[in-house]
């Protein structure tokens, strides 16, 4: 047996998650007459939510989901949501811009963050909630976990008042850090921004899918590097989504021509699942920290109905990363989870036993680049049984 830290998930939407935990979990449910079973016994008399469904093992129809009590069903990359009538009239009424555009794909992508807060809206906020989402996380050997989205001022006059920086750090919108209060800055650890979609989507910016696929990027070079600018002005940390080898390429391409004039920020590139060798040399060479989540491993099994076979094969490549481009683990490549799912047991199974050879992290890599550097707040004890590739796992809390 080993014992490991806790983890520090750099990428989460912990208030967010924790304002749904309510939410129905659809993340290990493979048909839909299973999820309508599950969704069937909800409230009538309310707006419900579902998370984690996996379109790519199953979809909706129309007629049995108008058969269900108001619902918003929440694709696992948070890029994709359908609800039936009931709950559109709720939608409608509330978010009717949201509504309006509910089938339009490209919206949804502009919109992607603003749709989860006004969902997670539907909960609320309080102590209570923050407090339960801490102690669900450490069950998940989880002790510091991020939000990299956050707009409610609610939370941030929460995050003033109390010091949670041991606990989480809050990123927001390009749009929304300049209307922050000087106190709510002092809590914001940065901004984020999208540059393309995602694999559950089918817009990640790849140049191939299997379905045709609808490759989304966020902005055009000029838009891009004009918001460079801008957030160079704020002098805060960036973090950047980018998937698909098209957005980091462009993001890159961006960032190089920005940061010849401020060439001392601190930027992370989220996801970068398909990055290439060239890619990572000149990432790296801008002195940019890569922000990955081994659970996206499982991209290679889960989404190989829209993946081709060579992408599944290019998802997440950290052999590459570590051995021929030079990332080292805790210092330019760091580790979280997105939250899909949150925790030590699907990531370091997928680490260590991943579906593609490429993807595999070593024990002290997976150390070194997701768990903190003590064992204040406790551990978690690994048995590896190389034999039968499975990981098992006890997190003891003190």
């Amino acid at each position: 047996m080993i014992r490991i830290p806790l983890l520090k998930d750099r990428h989460n939407h912990m208030f967010s998650y924790g304002s749904l935990a309510a939410a129905t979990d659809l993340f290990k449910v493979r048909t839909e007459d299973e999820a309508i079973k599950m969704l069937s016994s909800l409230p009538h008399d309310r707006i419900n939510v579902a998370m984690g469904w996996f379109d790519s093992y199953f979809t909706f129809s129309k007629e049995n989901l108008d058969k269900l009590p108001p619902i918003i069903i929440c694709n696992n990359s948070l890029h994709n949501y359908i609800f039936n009538t009931e709950a559109g009239k709720v939608i409608e009424e509330q978010y009717n811009e949201w509504f309006t555009n509910c089938k339009n794909q490209e919206w949804i992508e502009r919109h992607t963050m603003q749709v989860l807060t006004f969902i997670a809206g539907i909960f609320g906020f309080n102590r209570e909630i923050f407090d339960y989402n801490i102690k669900k996380n450490l069950s998940l050997g989880v002790c510091f976990a991020a939000d990299m989205y956050v707009c409610n001022n609610e939370i941030f006059e929460f995050l003033a008042t109390n010091d949670c920086s041991e606990l989480t750090e809050v990123w927001t919108s390009p749009q929304n850090y300049p209307l922050l209060s000087e106190r709510y800055k002092k809590v914001c650890r940065g901004v984020k921004l999208f540059a393309d979609g995602a694999c559950g989507a089918s817009t990640a910016a790849i140049s191939e899918y299997r379905n045709g696929g609808n490759p989304f990027m966020t902005y055009t070079d000029s838009e891009l590097i004009e918001l460079l600018e801008q957030i160079f002005g704020y002098r805060t940390a960036m973090a950047i989504h980018c998937i698909g080898e098209n957005a980091i390429e462009q993001v890159l391409r961006c960032l190089e021509n920005v940061m010849r004039h401020s060439p001392d920020r601190f930027i992370r590139l989220e996801h970068t699942q398909f990055i290439t060798e060239k890619q990572a040399k000149k990432a790296r060479d801008l002195n940019l920290t890569l922000s990955m989540q081994p659970n996206f491993n499982m991209d290679s099994i889960d989404y190989a109905d829209r993946l081709t076979k060579a992408y599944c094969e290019r998802n997440d490549p950290f052999r590459m990363l570590i051995d021929k481009a030079g990332f080292k683990p805790g210092e330019n490549l760091v580790l979280g989870s997105d939250g899909m799912p949150t925790g030590v047991f699907g990531s370091l199974q997928a680490s260590l036993f991943p579906p593609v050879p490429g993807q595999r992290l070593t024990l002290d890599e997976y150390v070194a680049g997701y768990c903190t550097d003590n064992f204040d707040k406790g551990h978690i004890e690994v048995e590896i049984d190389n034999a039968n590739k499975k990981v098992d796992l006890k997190v003891v809390c003190k």
